[in-house]
């Protein structure tokens, strides 16, 4: 089986950024900021062979572009799957209020 191809948007890949000052500035640890961005990492990369396994994201369903959303730990991880390509559109920590999804993915 082929794997698909996987893009990250900049304002996702800003996100990430901005999830790992987050963490340094609450741990005051590098080391731990890494380790947990690598995890969002990682459960993104498990896309490629299986692009289908996250749920279809509700709030973004007017936009008609299949997007679809995974959890890890704190965070959503959002993203549009096409037959040939997956592209992560936001990751969003889901105590924020998921409405905020709608504004934020309207930019892309």
């Amino acid at each position: 089986m082929k794997k698909v191809k996987l893009y990250w948007t900049p304002f996702a890949l800003k996100c990430l950024d901005k999830i790992k000052e987050y963490i340094i500035q609450e741990t005051y640890s590098e080391k731990t900021a890494d380790t947990y961005i690598s995890r969002l990492i990682d459960r993104v990369e498990l896309l490629q062979d299986f692009p289908e396994s996250g749920q279809r994201e509700e709030f973004l369903k007017h936009l008609e572009q299949n997007s679809r959303y995974l959890i890890e730990g704190n965070y959503k991880i959002i993203y549009v799957y096409h037959s040939s390509k997956i592209v992560i559109t936001d990751v969003f920590h889901v105590k924020q209020n998921p409405t905020k999804i709608i504004k934020r993915n309207r930019r892309k």
